[in-house]
């Protein structure tokens, strides 16, 4: 039985709720552009060089992390978990912990702000995105998000999807203030905004014995649903560039390639129950959760190159590429 990504956070991290501090960690080397890959049924961080396609280290952590985030001096990760009390940022060159930041437990996703030394983060337990400085001072809280989980950021706007309160939330990122809101389909998660087209596409996991098969593609302006994309089964997450939007849908173990009129272009079948997507230079990376791998594929033509062993149930990918 397939679960979904919310449960995953949930369970993971009741299983696990552990207070205090990590010790230090083994280094990591600077020059190396990295695949992180957060692993949350050993709570494990594993580093894979990029370009060797390889495991340089891995970290054992003792808290239940579910995600992270990379901040600009490609250094300090900052990672967080539903369950865990504090958001601790570790230096990447040291091993060591930063910072911790009082957050409480809730925070299941975060985003960097373009042109922003500021951060947003997703809030379940107070029903919040939460907006921070780089130094952890809080700037703002926006309240009346629903059940936030995806976050969209643009370079004035962030959207926020609402897994469970059928609600997508439009925040100014000036101001910090809901601009406006509208109804989405039950269960969404996985999104991507084309500004230009003023589209918001929205993936789903679907509910009960209902699974989602379909992207919808709403007006982002007005909210109207102008149609929807089939891709069985549950695409949770998703992607795009200008080589097209990549729909990742685990219920099928399946990776589409959808043009921008929604057509399907290509469809592979890659991982174990996958749960996340990201993408480095002309690459994607497929995280398979139950098969403890991320693979490697080719943008053009969805072909599958080398495939790379991680801790167990890798649940979100950070890249950290040097030039």
């Amino acid at each position: 039985m397939k679960v979904n990504k919310v449960m995953l956070i949930t369970i993971w991290a009741l299983l696990f709720i552990i207070s205090g501090c990590s010790n230090d960690q083994p280094v990591i080397p600077e020059n190396k552009s990295l695949a992180i890959t957060v692993n949350i049924k050993d709570m494990s961080l594993s580093f894979v060089d990029l370009e060797e396609a390889i495991v340089i280290e891995t970290w054992t952590m003792d808290k239940p992390y579910t995600g992270g985030v990379l901040l600009p001096d490609n250094d300090s990760l900052l990672l967080y978990g539903k369950q865990v009390e504090t958001v601790d940022i570790y230096s990447l060159r040291t091993g060591k912990l930063i910072n911790s930041w009082e957050t409480g437990r809730g925070i299941v996703e975060g985003v960097l702000l373009s042109d922003r030394e500021e951060i947003a983060l997703s809030d379940q337990e107070r029903q919040s995105v939460r907006f921070f400085r780089f130094d952890g001072k809080p700037i703002k809280e926006v309240v009346k998000t629903g059940n936030p989980l995806a976050l969209i950021p643009t370079n004035s706007q962030l959207y926020v999807v609402s897994y469970n309160s059928k609600k997508l939330t439009t925040v100014d990122l000036q101001s910090k203030e809901i601009t406006s809101q509208f109804s989405i389909h039950s269960a969404a998660t996985g999104a991507i905004i084309q500004e230009d087209k003023n589209e918001i596409w929205i993936g789903g996991h679907g509910l009960g014995s209902e699974l989602e098969s379909y992207i919808h593609v709403y007006n982002s302006k007005t909210g109207e649903l102008k149609r929807k994309i089939s891709a069985p089964i549950m695409p949770i997450n998703l992607l795009h560039n200008n080589d097209g939007t990549f729909a990742l849908s685990h219920g099928s173990n399946s990776l589409y390639k959808i043009s921008d009129e929604g057509v399907i272009q290509a469809k592979i079948t890659v991982g174990a129950n996958p749960f996340e997507i990201t993408e480095y230079k002309d690459q994607l990376l497929v995280a398979g959760y139950d098969s403890n791998d991320i693979h490697f594929i080719t943008e053009k033509d969805l072909s599958i190159g080398k495939s790379v062993k991680v801790g167990k149930g890798p649940f979100q990918i950070i890249i950290r590429e040097i030039d």
